[in-house]
């Protein structure tokens, strides 16, 4: 079994590797493409019309979809302060309550937003807006992201021995 879930782990781990790689080239493309459009205005040679609209989609999907690597590396907004007094069983068993919590929220987000995505999918309802990509597929990227932070939670909760002790002397590897 411990076999099954740590190949899973390191599955895992690699889609959030990838969806963070996604997340930075996209912002590499945006860093790219938004003096590229001034540059094209200026030089009346038009401009990119849906630029802004995109920027909008990507900047939401970025967050949710690097939230689960973001959580994975440890470098999410967090206070450690009551962990690092606390005895470390004491410290282990406040790790795993909140990792439990987490894991109970980011569920029912991510069935709510299955749910929204569904109606949004059943309904072929789309923006108002010059950029238009359906909802459904915009919430499916919500309920995704909720659907891999749960996996995160649950993995987290696998491997808190290991956690405290780093954090305890290093914070997390972001630097944060």
């Amino acid at each position: 079994m411990n076999l099954f879930l740590d190949r899973f782990e390191t599955g895992f781990n690699r889609l959030t590797h990838f969806c963070a790689a996604l997340v930075a080239i996209s912002i590499a493309l945006i860093a790219f493409l938004i003096p590229l459009n001034l540059l094209m205005v200026k030089a009346q040679l038009g401009g990119i019309w849906w630029l802004f609209e995109g920027v909008e989609y990507v900047l939401y999907c970025g967050v949710f979809i690097g939230a689960p690597w973001v959580l994975q590396k440890n470098a999410h907004v967090k206070v450690d302060v009551l962990l690092v007094n606390l005895p470390k069983k004491a410290a282990l068993k406040l790790e795993r309550l909140i990792d439990f919590l987490g894991l109970v929220i980011c569920g029912i987000l991510c069935f709510y937003g299955s749910r929204a995505t569904h109606m949004e999918w059943i309904d072929g309802t789309l923006p108002d807006k010059d950029l238009r990509i359906a909802n459904w597929i915009i919430l499916s990227v919500f309920a995704l992201s909720f659907a891999m932070l749960s996996i995160e939670f649950l993995l987290r909760m696998r491997r808190a021995k290991s956690i405290l002790p780093k954090e305890e002397t290093a914070g997390s590897e972001a630097g944060l």
